[in-house]
C-alpha cells in the first residue's frame, strides 16, 4: 500500500514537472517571438530597374555601334557582289567563268558574315542583360543591408497575361504557363523600392565611369 501511494506520488510529480516544463517552453517562445521585430518585406520592379539604369543605356550605345560597324561591313560585302555582277556584262567569255565563281564565293562569304553577326549581336545582348542581372543582384542585397530590408521581391503583379496567337503553343499553355510563374498578385506600393535601387545603381555607375 505505502509502495503504490509512492508511485503515484511519483507519478504526479512528474506530470507536474512536465506540465512546468511545457509552459516554461511555451513562455520561452512567446518571450522571444515578442522580442523579435517583424519582417520587413519589400518589393521592386526588375523591368523598371533595368530600363531606368544608365549602365544600361551606355551598354545600348555601344551595342548600336557594334550593329552599325557591322552593317557598314555586310554593305560592303554584298556592294562587291554588286560591283562583279555588274564588271561581269562586259567581260570576255574567259574571264566571265572566272568572275562568276568569285561571285559565288563573294556571296557565300556575305551569307556567312550575315549568320555570324546576328549571332554575335545576340550574344552580346545576352551577355548585356545577364551583367546587368547580377549587378541589380548585389544593388539589392546591398540596398536591403544598409536599410534592414530582411526580404526582397520582385514584383509582378503589373504584369498582364498575354496572349500571342502567331505562336504556336495553344492559348490555353499560354495562359495556364503565365499564371504558374506568377509570384506576387499585390503589392502595396509603400513597399516599392525600385527607384531607390535605380538612384543607388546609377551613382554607383557615375562613380566607376568617373
Amino acid at each position: 500500500m505505502r509502495t503504490s501511494t509512492t508511485l503515484q506520488k511519483m507519478t504526479w510529480l512528474f506530470a507536474i514537472t512536465t506540465v512546468a516544463a511545457v509552459g516554461a517552453g511555451y513562455a520561452a517562445v512567446a518571450a522571444s517571438s515578442r522580442l523579435r521585430s517583424p519582417t520587413v518585406v519589400v518589393t521592386f520592379n526588375i523591368e523598371k530597374v533595368t530600363a531606368d539604369l544608365t549602365e544600361r543605356a551606355d551598354a545600348e550605345v555601344k551595342l548600336r555601334d557594334l550593329i552599325m560597324d557591322i552593317e557598314e561591313e555586310k554593305q560592303a560585302k554584298f556592294k562587291k557582289i554588286e560591283e562583279v555582277t555588274t564588271a561581269i556584262e562586259s567581260a570576255s567569255d574567259a574571264d566571265r567563268a572566272l568572275m562568276e565563281e568569285q561571285i559565288d564565293q563573294l556571296k557565300l562569304s556575305a551569307l556567312s558574315f550575315q549568320r555570324f553577326s546576328l549571332s554575335q549581336i545576340d550574344v552580346e545582348r545576352s551577355l548585356m542583360f545577364r551583367d546587368l542581372y547580377q549587378k541589380i543582384k548585389a544593388a539589392v542585397g546591398e540596398v536591403a543591408v544598409e536599410n534592414g530590408y530582411d526580404l526582397v521581391l520582385i514584383s509582378d503583379d503589373n504584369r498582364e497575361i498575354i496572349v500571342n496567337p502567331n505562336m504556336q503553343v495553344k492559348r490555353e499553355f499560354q495562359v495556364r504557363e503565365q499564371i504558374e510563374v506568377k509570384r506576387i498578385m499585390f503589392a502595396s506600393s509603400q513597399i516599392d523600392i525600385t527607384e531607390q535601387i535605380v538612384t543607388h545603381m546609377n551613382l554607383e555607375w557615375e562613380k566607376h565611369s568617373d
